[in-house]
This record gives C-alpha cells, structure tokens and sequence, in this order.
C-alpha cells in the first residue's frame, strides 16, 4: 500500500502559519527589549536628575561666607551672587563642601563654586565650575565641567526674611545683603518627560543652609 505525501497546499500553509508563529515572538520579544530600553532610559536620566539635586543641596548647604580676607593682602575673597538666567540661575559661591580624592591631597575643604546652562545644539546643559583655591577673585579658575543635560529649567530662589518673599536674585555684596547668606534656598528644576510622553514635570526642594552670618576668622 503506497504512502500518501503532503500536497504542495498543505506545505504552503504549514510553512505560513510558522512564518506567522516566528513573526509573532520576534515583534513579541523586540518589543518587550524596545521597552526595556526605554524604562532604562527613564531611570538613567531619574537617576541623574537626582544625583545632580543632592549634588547642588550639598554644595548649598555648606555654603559660607568670611571677614578674613587674607594678610597681609586680599587674597581670600568669600561671596554668595545669582541672577536669575534662562535655562538655569548663575549662582556663584564660597563652600565648605569640597571632596578630596586622595588622602593624601594636599587640600582643604573650602572651595569655589559656579553653576551656570547653557544651550548646546537645542538640547540645555547645565555645567558646575569649582577651584579648589579660594582666592581675591571667587569668579573666575578651577576646571568646568557639565553635570545635566536634558532639563528644561533650573531656578532658584532665596527666602528674605526682612520682607518673608521668594526672590530671584542675592548678592553679598550689595546693601540689602550684605555680609548676610539667605536661610533658604529653593531649586525648581523642569525635567522633559521623554519617550513616555510630551508633558514635563516639575521637581522642587528646599535648602536650608547651615550658616547665615560670615566667620570672624
């Protein structure tokens, strides 16, 4: 008794349905990697955000000011200035917040900071200067180098306590506020949503900085 074979419909329609079987798990499985990805992403850039936020608290927290300006000379010059900027508050100050590398550095823990955006081919950055010397000229040296890109804003403000309001500016070299650190600071960060969707969120904390009057030495 001869065997009857498959007909060429048959095999046409076996190899379909598993080219069909194949194309599901393939889009099945590129999908669930497309996800992951993109939930990767997010929690990269998350983690960023907030990496950068304690990084900026930290330098805040300890920010200081000092009637010594050095001797015989003015060599040490201690200031708290920020203007209110587009993407980011420029804020320039003296901290007590520098991390030595090496145990062996020959470096204190007093330095100068400068956090400042701007916008590099449509995308904000924003960058933090520090020298490790605090000298006569707190605005200028130290080495720059970008810490957040991808944000839509950065804004801080600082509490008044003579007239208990948020402004957009401080400078410890004019009359209002002279010698004098605000008691708080708040940053206001507006972080882009990303591959999620098209709204932003808004992040905001408050600082509460450790010493308001300069050092007497």
């Amino acid at each position: 008794m001869m065997k009857k074979g498959f007909t060429l419909i048959e095999v046409l329609l076996a190899m379909s349905i598993t080219v069909i079987l194949v194309a599901s798990v393939y889009f099945s499985f590129s999908n669930l990697l497309n996800g992951r990805a993109k939930i990767k992403a997010v929690t990269e850039r998350e983690r960023g955000i907030y990496f950068t936020l304690e990084l900026i608290r930290n330098d805040l927290i300890n920010a200081y000011l000092t009637v010594n300006k050095g001797v015989p000379e003015e060599t040490h010059k201690t200031v708290f200035k920020s203007e209110d900027e587009d993407p980011v508050s420029h804020v320039t100050f003296t901290s007590i917040n520098h991390v030595k590398m090496s145990a062996e550095a020959k470096q204190c823990d007093q330095t100068e900071i400068e956090y400042y955006g701007e916008n590099i081919e449509g995308e904000n950055v924003l960058f933090r200067r520090e020298s490790l010397w605090v000298d006569h000229d707190p605005e200028r040296g130290g080495n720059v180098y970008p810490v957040l890109k991808g944000f839509k804003s950065i804004k801080f403000e600082y509490w008044r306590t003579t007239t208990k309001e948020w402004v957009d500016h401080w400078n410890t070299e004019s009359i209002d506020n002279v010698n004098s650190l605000p008691p708080k600071i708040k940053i206001t960060m507006i972080a882009e949503e990303g591959e999620f969707g098209k709204e932003d969120y808004k992040i905001e904390t408050v600082v509460n900085l450790k010493m308001t009057k300069p050092f007497s030495f």
